[in-house]
Order: C-alpha cells, then sequence, then structure tokens
C-alpha cells in the first residue's frame, strides 16, 4: 500500500488521517508550499514590524477601551498563541486588561457558544479580558450607509470602543478573492441586512483566489475606515493549522502583503490526467456547510470519468448559514436574487448564468465521500448521487470495484480549500458520464 499522511476534524482534535492505495496506483500529492510554524518570538517580531502603520502599542497609547476582532470556528484561525501576544502589546501601551474585549465575529452566522469561544481563543487570556461573540440580529449601532449605499448597522461594542483590531487569516475566498483584511468588519461584525445586500448588490471577484481589486473590496475597505478599524494582524498557514506568516498593520497595506505571500504559497498544479481525484476540505472539514463551499474546486475540474472524493469529517454535520442554508432548494435562492434585483445588475447577466450553472452542476456531481460526522440521508439531500463513507477502508474498496488494481493515477489535494490552481481560468468544469 501506498499512504498519504493527512489531517482532518479542524476544530476537534485536529487528528492524523492515513489513507492508503494500492502500490500499482500512481499516488500525486498536491498541497500548500509547508513553511515552518512560527514561534511566539516570530509572532511578537511581526507585530514588532507592521505594514504602512505604526506600532500597536504606539497606537494603543491614550486609548480607553480596546476590541479585538476574531473570525469564528467556521475560520481556521489559530487565536489561541496569537491573542496573547497580541494583549501583550495593549498591557506595554498601559491599558488594564478589564479594558480589552474579544469579539468573536461570525457575521451572520450563529453567535459562537461558550465551547466555540473556549476552542478559538484558549485559556490563556488574561482573566479580566472579556470574551463576546456577535449577533447579527443582536445589539447593533445603525451608523448611516455605506459609499455604495449599504444600511450600516455595526455591532454596538465594537462602536463603543475607540481602538478596533481585526484579526483573520488569508486564503482563497469565493467572492472577496481572498478573505482577509477589511472583511474581519464587512461583514464579519454587520447585522443580517447589511450582509444580505452586501452579497446581492456588490461585485466581487470572478473567481476564489482572484483580484482583491473589486467594487466589493473597496466597499469592505471604506466601511472599515468609516467604524475606525485601526490595525489588522492576518496570517497564512501550513497544512497543520499553524501560523507560517503574520501580517500586521494597516487594512490595505498589510492585508495586500498577505495576499501576495498567500498567492506564493497555495498556487499549485492541477493534475488533468488523474483517474481519482482526493479533495481533501481540512481545516475547513468542521460542517459540510464551508467545506462544499470552500474546496470543491477539484471536483470541478476533474476529468468527466474521474473518481470525485471528498475528505470532510463534519463534526456540526450539515452546518447552517443565515443566508445560505446548505439545504435550501436552488429555486429559493433564485427567487432571493430576483427580490433584491436592481437595474445594474442587467451588465452581469453572463455572471449570474454562470453562478446558477456551477450550484446546478455541483448537485450533479456522483461524490464518493468520506465524513464521519455526516448521516448518508443528511449527504444525500444536497447531493442526491453521492456515496456516503464512514471509514476510509470501505471507500477505497468501492474505488478498487470501479477502477482495479491496475495502474493509474490518483491526485490528492492536501488542504484544497487552502489552494489556488496555476492557470485557473483556462480551466473548464467537469460534468459527471457515469
Amino acid at each position: 500500500m501506498s499512504n498519504v499522511e493527512l489531517r482532518t476534524r479542524a476544530w476537534f482534535g485536529d487528528e492524523p488521517l492515513t489513507i492508503g492505495f494500492p502500490s500499482t496506483w500512481k499516488i500525486v500529492e498536491v498541497g500548500p508550499q509547508d513553511h515552518p510554524a512560527l514561534t511566539a518570538d516570530g509572532l511578537r517580531e511581526g507585530l514588532q514590524r507592521p505594514i504602512g502603520s505604526r506600532r500597536l502599542s504606539d497606537i494603543a497609547v491614550g486609548k480607553t477601551r480596546a476590541v479585538i476582532i476574531v473570525d469564528d470556528l467556521t475560520r481556521p484561525t489559530p487565536a489561541a498563541g496569537l491573542l496573547p501576544v497580541l494583549i501583550e502589546e495593549l498591557l506595554r501601551a498601559g491599558m488594564p486588561g478589564r479594558a480589552i474585549t474579544v469579539l468573536l465575529a461570525g457575521g451572520t452566522h450563529p453567535p459562537a457558544s461558550a465551547e466555540d469561544k473556549a476552542k478559538k481563543v484558549g485559556h490563556h487570556l488574561p482573566a479580566e479580558v472579556r470574551v463576546l461573540a456577535h449577533d447579527s440580529r443582536g445589539e447593533l449601532v445603525n451608523v448611516g450607509r455605506s459609499p455604495g449605499g449599504l444600511p450600516l448597522l455595526i455591532n454596538r461594542t465594537v462602536m463603543e470602543c475607540d481602538l478596533k483590531i481585526g484579526v483573520g487569516c488569508i486564503y482563497p475566498h469565493p467572492i472577496a478573492g481572498f478573505s482577509g483584511g477589511a472583511k474581519i468588519i464587512l461583514p464579519a461584525v454587520c447585522g443580517v441586512e447589511t450582509t444580505r445586500m452586501m452579497h446581492d448588490y456588490l461585485r466581487g471577484s470572478r473567481e476564489r483566489g482572484g483580484s482583491i481589486h473589486t467594487e466589493l473590496r473597496r466597499e469592505m475597505i471604506a466601511v472599515a475606515r468609516t467604524v475606525g478599524l485601526d490595525f489588522i494582524v492576518n496570517v497564512t498557514m501550513n497544512h497543520s493549522r499553524q501560523i507560517s506568516g503574520l501580517f500586521a498593520g494597516d487594512v490595505v497595506a498589510a492585508h495586500e502583503a498577505g495576499v501576495r505571500a498567500a498567492h506564493a504559497m497555495y498556487t499549485v498544479p492541477f493534475v488533468p490526467e488523474a483517474d481519482i481525484v482526493v479533495a481533501d476540505m481540512y481545516p475547513f472539514d468542521t460542517s459540510w456547510q464551508f467545506a462544499q463551499d470552500r474546496g470543491m474546486w477539484p471536483i470541478e475540474y476533474a476529468g468527466p470519468e474521474a473518481s470525485r472524493v471528498v475528505i470532510a469529517a463534519c463534526p456540526l454535520g450539515l452546518g447552517t448559514h443565515e443566508l445560505f442554508p446548505v439545504d435550501s432548494p436552488l429555486w429559493s435562492r433564485i427567487a432571493r436574487r430576483l427580490t433584491h434585483f436592481r437595474w445594474a445588475d442587467l451588465d452581469r447577466p453572463l455572471e449570474k448564468l454562470r453562478t446558477m450553472a456551477k450550484l446546478i452542476r455541483q448537485k450533479q456531481h456522483r461524490l464518493i465521500v468520506l465524513s464521519p460526522g455526516l448521516k448518508p440521508d443528511e449527504l444525500t439531500a444536497v447531493f442526491p448521487h453521492a456515496q456516503w463513507f464512514g471509514e476510509w477502508p470501505a471507500l477505497l474498496a468501492a474505488l478498487q470495484a470501479r477502477h482495479g488494481d491496475g495502474p493509474l493515477t490518483v491526485a490528492v489535494y492536501r488542504c484544497a480549500p487552502f489552494l489556488i490552481p496555476s492557470g485557473a481560468a483556462e480551466l473548464q468544469p467537469h460534468t459527471v458520464n457515469h
């Protein structure tokens, strides 16, 4: 047997996972360039050398209340090792711990539970530091309208603090091009209607890992400036979900530097000749909702006769999203877009058709899914042609039944949600013929 070592169950153990194949099969492993994890001293050094900004400890002098806005468990940012170093900078400026709030911000996702908070921030923060969760239907402040006309309903705790710091990670994003930067404000700490209109009205990138110089990103930056975001700390990660790069400072300059590094780290070759394509969804494998949204690209581009394998532990099952429920009928999403139609949408009908075609095509994929956390009927409710497996040996037996033990090529895309295929614009999605 030829073994490939992966990881699984982000936030719920981050455990090793071994998948094996017959020795007669050619295995091609594709994954991010793996830089070593930064030590605590390495994190401090990054904070002390901000990009396009004064040092955080200097910005914090004279401030009375700080909020550190952190993404939630649907994002893989390992904040527990970063927050103590960040709080050191504030304490150095003379800010007492009781004046510091850590806010888990998930936009319209359900507010973080006590267990979620503990997983995200760890157990090494000063006892007097508060840890709260954003609620998109909770205490919000109306701060007017954005340049693009969005009603700006912003988390009250954020608006009541005079020092605002955003923490997140940088990876390819299907709408924003890349995550990170001003996205920690819009939509992460906004009300549900602000976020809904942002998705429906603003034009983003045409592809994941694409341009960050879009109408959507310009609006995000403008809103972050309006809200008063003072400083960001964005990170890149290796395949073990460890911080391997840190980009701190101005919301634009630091983010753009991080995007350049992420693009170099995560751009990989595609293996068009693969008979079996394996998309490993770690570290977005907490639920099917975000696994399918972030890492399906190898499945989309696989050859028409290839077997399409998805690995996603899904300890939280299907998952949920206020705006885009994974189990909502396709027609309901189309109807919602029509209710938010505007005349400016007429200039991009092909873009909308491509989006609809992608959603329809994905439903037809004959996926072979390894997901101990999903129930078979949950999977087939959203992908009716999929096969569910709870253990790798049974899944491998299904592959062998189809392909035999003769020579063939298997492409394993480690951490597929992080990866960007080189020449993505030239790749064409395929439908299945079997």
